[in-house]
C-alpha cells in the first residue's frame, strides 16, 4: 500500500525520505537558534521570548477559520480548483491577519497575569508575524495537497539559515536581547512566506479573490472544524500559559526547551504523515483509513525508538548544548515523550477523518482531550511544576489518539488488532524510506560538489 505513487510519480517512501531530510536540516537550524537564544538570554529571557511567540501562534490558529482542513475536503472530495482556493486563502489572510495583529496588542490589558511584564514593542514584533505566518501556512497546506510536499521545507531551510546568521551576528554584539531576537524571528517568517508562495504555478497563484458563494460554502464546512483546530492548538500550548501564570517566567523557559526537544520525535512521524496525505485524496475513505492505520503502526515503531534515544541522551544533550541552567528541562522532556508517540499516530488519521465530513465528531474529540489536559494541569502543575504539565500532556494526547484511532479503524472496516498491532510488513516502508534517504543525500552531496 505504501508504494502508491502520487501524480508526479514519486513514492511515499521517496517523499517521506526527502521530507525527513529537509525537516532534520530545518530542525538542526532551529536547534542551533534555540541554543543561541538560550545561551544568550538564559531561562528567564527565554521564557520572556517564548511567551509572545506562543501567543502569536495561538492568534494565528484562531484566525485560520478552519481553511486548511476545509481545503482537504474541497480539493479532495468536491474537486474544486487550486486557483479558487488560493485566492480565498489570500482574502482570509488580509482580513483575519490584520485583526490578529490588533488582537495580540490588546492581549496585554486583557490578560495582565500573563503579559503585565511584556513590553508593547515585544508584542508588536510577535504580532507582525501573524499575517505572513497565516498565509504561509495556508499556502503550504494547499501545496501539500497538490503533491508538492517538500516545497515548504525548502522555504523553511532558507529562512532558518538566514535566522542563524542574524542570531550569530547579534550574539557577538552587545544588543542580544528579547526585542532584537524577535525582530530576527519576524524576518525569518517573512522569508518563509515569500519562498512558500512561489511554489504555486503562475495559473494557480491568485493573491486575493472574492468569491462569496465559495466563501459561504467553505465557512459552513470549516467553522466547526475551526473550533476543533483552536481546541487542538490550545491543547498543545495551554500548559505553557498555565506554567507562566502558576510558576513564573523561568519555569516557562525550562519547559519551553523540554517541549522543543520532545517535538523532535515528530520529525520522522510528521514526514510520513505529510507524504501520505496526497495519496489519501484520490481514494475511497476506507482505503484512506487503511493507509492511515498502516502509517500509525509505522509511527509507533519510529516514535518508541526516538523516545528511548532521548531518554538515554537527554541529560547530556541539555548540559552540553544549553548549559547547567537548563538541567531542570530533562524531567519534563521524558514526561512528554509518550505523548509525542501518541500524537504521531493521531496525525496519521487526519486525512480520512476530514474526508469523512463529520466536523462535530472531530471537534468533540479535541474538546475531550483538552478538558482532560486542563484538569490534569490544574492538579499536577501545583504539585510537580513543569513535570506535571508534561505528564498531563502525555495522558491527554493518549486519550485523543485512542479516540481517533478507533474511529479510523471503523472507517477502514478492520478489527482492532489488525488495525493497531505492528507486524513485519510494517518495517518495509522504513527500509524503503531509508534507501530513498541515502539516495537523496547522495544527490544533495553530488549537487553541492558540482556547484563549487
Amino acid at each position: 500500500m505504501f508504494q502508491a505513487d502520487n501524480k508526479g510519480g514519486r513514492s511515499i517512501a521517496s517523499d517521506s525520505a526527502e521530507t525527513l531530510l529537509l525537516k532534520v536540516f530545518v530542525s538542526f537550524l532551529g536547534f542551533g537558534a534555540s541554543v543561541l537564544i538560550s545561551r544568550g538570554l538564559g531561562p528567564d529571557g527565554r521564557g520572556a521570548y517564548v511567551l509572545p511567540i506562543v501567543a502569536a501562534g495561538t492568534v494565528v490558529t484562531a484566525c485560520k477559520l478552519g481553511l486548511e482542513q476545509a481545503n482537504v475536503f474541497l480539493l479532495g472530495t468536491e474537486r474544486l480548483s487550486a486557483q479558487r482556493l488560493c485566492g480565498q486563502n489570500g482574502l482570509v489572510t488580509l482580513v483575519m491577519g490584520g485583526l490578529g495583529v490588533l488582537g495580540l496588542l490588546l492581549a496585554a490589558p486583557a490578560f495582565p497575569a500573563l503579559f503585565a511584564d511584556t513590553p508593547t514593542v515585544v508584542l508588536l514584533l510577535a504580532g507582525l508575524t501573524i499575517p505572513f505566518s497565516l498565509h504561509a501556512q495556508f499556502s503550504a497546506g494547499l501545496l501539500t495537497l497538490l503533491g508538492r510536499v517538500t516545497w515548504q521545507f525548502w522555504a523553511a531551510c532558507a529562512a532558518g539559515m538566514m535566522q542563524i546568521g542574524l542570531l550569530l551576528g547579534l550574539f557577538v554584539s552587545p544588543w542580544f536581547a528579547v526585542s532584537p531576537v524577535l525582530a530576527v524571528n519576524l524576518a525569518a517568517v517573512v522569508l518563509t512566506w515569500a519562498v512558500t508562495v512561489r511554489g504555486f504555478d503562475r495559473g494557480q497563484r491568485v493573491w486575493i479573490r472574492w468569491d462569496a458563494a465559495l466563501l459561504g460554502y467553505t465557512l459552513r464546512q470549516s467553522l466547526f472544524l475551526h473550533l476543533g483546530m483552536v481546541l487542538l492548538f490550545l491543547h498543545f500550548r495551554l500548559d505553557m500559559f498555565m506554567i507562566k501564570g502558576m510558576t513564573g517566567t523561568t519555569a516557562l523557559g525550562h519547559y519551553s526547551l523540554s517541549v522543543a526537544l520532545a517535538e523532535t520525535v515528530l520529525l520522522a512521524t510528521d514526514s510520513l504523515a505529510i507524504a501520505v496525505l496526497p495519496r489519501q485524496m484520490g481514494t475511497t475513505i476506507a482505503e484512506a483509513a487503511g493507509l492511515a492505520l498502516q502509517g500509525a503502526r509505522v509511527c509507533l515503531l519510529i516514535g518508541l525508538g526516538l523516545a528511548a534515544l532521548w531518554t538515554a541522551l537527554g541529560t547530556a544533550v541539555i548540559g552540553i548544548c544549553f548549559g547547567g541552567l537548563f538541567a531542570p528541562a530533562y524531567p519534563p522532556l521524558v514526561g512528554l515523550l509518550p505523548g509525542m508517540v501518541f500524537l504521531g499516530m493521531q496525525r496519521m488519521c487526519g486525512g480520512p477523518a476530514l474526508r469523512a465530513g463529520e466536523p462535530v465528531r472531530i471537534t468533540t474529540i479535541y474538546a475531550i482531550s483538552l478538558l482532560v489536559n486542563g484538569a490534569l494541569n490544574l492538579w499536577w502543575i501545583p504539585a510537580w511544576g513543569p513535570l506535571g504539565a508534561a505528564l498531563a500532556s502525555s495522558v491527554s494526547y493518549g486519550v485523543g489518539a485512542a479516540l481517533f484511532l478507533v474511529w479510523t479503524i471503523r472507517l477502514a472496516g478492520v478489527g482492532l488488532a489488525r488495525g493497531l498491532l505492528p507486524r513485519g510488513a510494517d518495517l518495509a516502508p522504513l527500509r524503503r524510506a531509508a534507501g530513498e534517504g541515502v539516495r537523496a543525500l547522495q544527490r544533495a552531496c553530488t549537487a553541492a560538489r558540482y556547484s563549487r
